[in-house]
């Protein structure tokens, strides 16, 4: 057994007796907070699971056993397991076991959305629910400027040990922050959604939290600026005037004046420390690109959204198979490299290519059902001040993250951990909209 995997095993077991010992006790809430701050961090990350996946199923089958798991949104969990497990029976018989590990690894986001719905319900307070986002976000902030300060191509090793190396930075040819989702583009997308959540939580803090939360604000558009994703930049600018016109009452006119003019400094603050102090400053020169276009298709995905639009005709209905596999798939398989697909850039392609039309409605599905879920949920009576702030802040994160996934996918076997994300969130949020209401001590600055 080589170190690498010897220190993965020894941290794998650490954690699963720790969460153990936590959810088989009345502090069940605590083991489910570890899981979702955890999320960005696979110290356990083999071809066949991720310390998130074992710790996933792990603490739900200690729940199930204990009687602690309640199920939400039964039928649209359902839905997508049953078009993925078509798709598969239907699959190639030469990728079938990338096809399983895929599957069982996809499950596991789901499981994740139903303990994050349970956390949100069992907290004593709605605080809770944005705390361990906040906390989540303090150890992905601290991540990339460690990686920041490592170069590009290069990762972070903490303490000298080559164990702990971070994922490294994309090559000085195309210098970008990668982060610990592995990908510039999934990192970025997390810096967008987490930006939205931390501008939304500064309306409702005050005193210290308030300023951890603008100094957040400030890591996140730092690490944006760095991935260079023009996609994430450019949703957050579309929403976040949203967010302000969502948080309207609360704000009014002035202090919604106050934040544009202060969200337009902080971003140049960010933008300038980005491009001043680091290697990864080319985020305003990819801006410039973004109109190009080839046949009405943006340049950047003149080489994916075609060819996948081509195999998507082959198989609509119940696509190639849960898997989609890359040029690694094609060396361990003994292929030609240059025999593999680009990935499509779009999850919407990328799901009917893999899963047919029957997966797109069941995962696009899913999300419609937990938006409506909030929807509904806003008016509802007896719905405490920032209880309704959370419904509205679901509604706009689920709203942005299926924008952004116009140019994007989220659920690549390689980056399943930013999967655990985008559940965990939903679950926290649609948990949120379904405690009991009740007015929350908040304090709300308006108009200054």
């Amino acid at each position: 057994m080589s170190s690498t995997a010897a220190w993965q095993l020894f941290w794998g077991l650490l954690t699963l007796i720790a969460l153990y010992v936590l959810a088989s006790g009345a502090r069940r809430t605590v083991a489910i907070g570890v899981l979702l701050v955890l999320i960005p961090f696979q110290f356990v990350d083999t071809r066949y699971a991720t310390s998130s996946v074992l710790m996933a199923y792990a603490l739900a089958v200690i729940l199930l056993i204990n009687g602690g798991l309640r199920v939400r949104m039964l039928l649209p969990l359902g839905l997508i397991l049953l078009a993925y497990f078509v798709s598969l029976a239907f699959a190639g018989r030469e990728l079938m076991s990338y096809h399983i590990i895929f599957v069982f690894q996809f499950t596991s986001c789901l499981v994740v959305f139903l303990l994050a719905y349970n956390f949100a319900r069992l907290v004593e307070s709605e605080r809770s629910i944005i705390d361990v986002l906040l906390l989540m976000n303090v150890l992905v902030g601290i991540y990339c400027v460690l990686q920041l300060t490592a170069g590009p191509g290069e990762g972070f090793v903490p303490f000298g040990i080559e164990e702990f190396r971070f994922n490294p930075n994309r090559e000085a040819s195309d210098p970008r922050l990668t982060g610990p989702f592995k990908n510039a583009g999934t990192t970025a997308a997390y810096f967008m959604l987490m930006t939205l959540v931390a501008a939304v939580e500064m309306v409702f803090s005050q005193g210290s939290r308030r300023r951890l939360v603008q100094f957040l604000i400030v890591l996140n558009l730092v690490g944006l600026v760095a991935t260079a994703n023009r996609g994430a930049f450019l949703t957050l600018l579309v929403f976040f005037p949203v967010m302000l016109f969502a948080f309207r009452r609360e704000l009014g006119p002035k202090v919604i004046v106050a934040y544009l003019i202060g969200g337009v400094a902080v971003l140049a603050i960010a933008s300038l420390i980005v491009v001043a102090y680091t290697d990864f400053g080319q985020m305003y020169d990819r801006l410039g690109q973004v109109t190009e276009t080839e046949d009405g298709v943006p340049t950047t995905r003149a080489d994916t959204w075609p060819v996948a639009i081509e195999k998507i005709k082959k198989d609509p209905w119940l696509g190639e198979g849960p898997y989609f596999p890359t040029e690694e798939t094609a060396e361990e398989m003994g292929w030609a490299r240059s025999s593999m697909d680009p990935f499509p850039h779009s999850l919407y392609l990328y799901l009917l290519r893999t899963v047919g039309v029957l997966g797109l409605a069941a995962v696009i599905g899913f999300f419609l059902h937990a938006w409506l879920v909030l929807w509904y949920a806003r008016r509802r009576p007896g719905l405490g001040r920032y209880q309704s702030a959370l419904v509205r802040l679901g509604l706009m994160l689920i709203a942005a993250f299926l924008v952004e996934q116009i140019r994007l996918e989220f659920n690549r076997l390689e980056t399943m951990d930013y999967g655990h994300f985008i559940f965990a969130l939903v679950g926290l949020f649609v948990g949120g909209s379904d405690r009991d209401g009740g007015p929350a001590v908040v304090a709300v600055p308006r108009n200054g």
